[in-house]
């Protein structure tokens, strides 16, 4: 059940026996405190885990990634375990946020596949362990949208204004805007940020209430119907659908954010060598189905496929297909200087 780890040593973990060994022992009234995305962790997967452990899980929930970022830099603390995408986790890396991960607690990451092992080995350094991927595109209505939906373009199509949404993520709004006049996802020069800025002004005006929505009420609002067309997440899209057949999803031909859900410690976590416990227990390969079924996200976990759900299996919209891949990009490290324009067309583009 622990792989390669010696009962004994799960024992000092649980506070049964002690050593001078042990630095970080943990009794039957401890707690690991987790912070994830809304609706994203399946609340039996971590029941689960503290029936085995014999501890407690307290979960946090956040809807906008540069809140838990926030949060984080703040109270280092505060949290044992955090989900942070790819792009976050090179932010807190380069902000010393994240304590590096002793993989030899994790003895199921063998299970990822190769290409996300890679990803955590070379870009990452072993500070965090990949769960899921997928991309953003274009959810839309096909009760009220008639036309081919295969372009950002369509966003500034004014038949559909006060009907339409983008995410609440400046990366993913900002590249769409990049995108669409032929700007690289990872821009070396500043200037094609002012040009995508430029480009979603004019957009703004055009979108629903604030406009930049965070991803469940995106979800919801594709739901009732209240949107019509809205920048979403494939799994989002994939739940919506099934739904509601009518709303299909598509990758724009410019492009996109291809993007790789982690799992990661921060720096001043009090609870370490449980939280790697936590995310070993993540990449079983039936808890990793679990949270596929439960998240309609694609795992990077190779050995968990077969538990997967055959429906989701076969769901385009959730296991994109190798050519779709084509059209997408993994966000970098930006330039400083391109990170700072980043920054400010950002937080023009929310004050206007």
């Amino acid at each position: 059940m622990l792989g390669f780890i010696a009962q004994n040593i799960f024992e000092l973990e649980l506070g049964v026996l002690q050593s001078d060994t042990s630095k970080n022992i943990i009794d039957n009234s401890s707690t690991i405190s987790v912070y994830t995305w809304m609706d994203y962790l399946d609340p039996e997967i971590v029941s689960d885990f503290e029936k085995e452990f014999h501890v407690k899980v307290h979960v946090d929930y956040y809807d906008d990634e540069d809140i838990m970022f926030s949060l984080v830099q703040s109270r280092p603390e505060r949290y044992d375990v955090v989900f942070p995408t790819d792009y976050m986790v090179d932010l807190m890396m380069r902000s010393n946020l994240l304590s590096k991960l002793d993989m030899r607690h994790i003895p199921n990451q063998k299970n990822i596949k190769a290409k996300f092992r890679t990803l955590i080995n070379k870009k990452w350094k072993g500070y965090c362990a990949t769960i899921d991927w997928g991309g953003v595109g274009i959810a839309y209505n096909t009760k009220y949208v008639k036309c081919n939906v295969d372009s950002w373009g369509i966003f500034w199509d004014t038949k559909y204004k006060g009907r339409m949404a983008m995410v609440s993520n400046g990366y993913e709004v900002m590249s769409a805007g990049q995108k669409l006049l032929g700007c690289p996802l990872n821009p070396k020069n500043p200037k094609d940020m002012d040009d995508a800025l430029l480009l979603l002004k004019n957009l703004k005006p055009l979108l629903q209430d604030e406009g930049f929505m965070s991803y469940d009420k995106i979800r919801n609002r594709l739901l009732s119907e209240e949107l019509w067309l809205a920048q979403c997440y494939n799994a989002d899209a994939a739940f919506v659908n099934q739904k509601n057949n009518a709303v299909k999803f598509a990758i724009p031909k410019e492009g996109t954010g291809y993007w790789v859900e982690t799992i990661a410690v921060p720096v001043g976590a009090r609870k370490k060598r449980l939280a790697e416990e936590f995310i070993n227990f993540m990449l079983r390969p039936e808890n990793s189905a679990r949270h596929t079924n439960y998240s309609n996200y694609a795992n990077c976990n190779k050995k968990a496929w077969p538990f997967v759900n055959k429906e989701l299996l076969r769901n385009p919209y959730v296991y994109i297909n190798r050519k779709t891949m084509d059209k997408f990009e993994v966000f970098e490290i930006l330039n400083p200087d391109v990170q700072k324009k980043y920054n400010e067309c950002w937080a023009s583009l929310l004050s206007n």
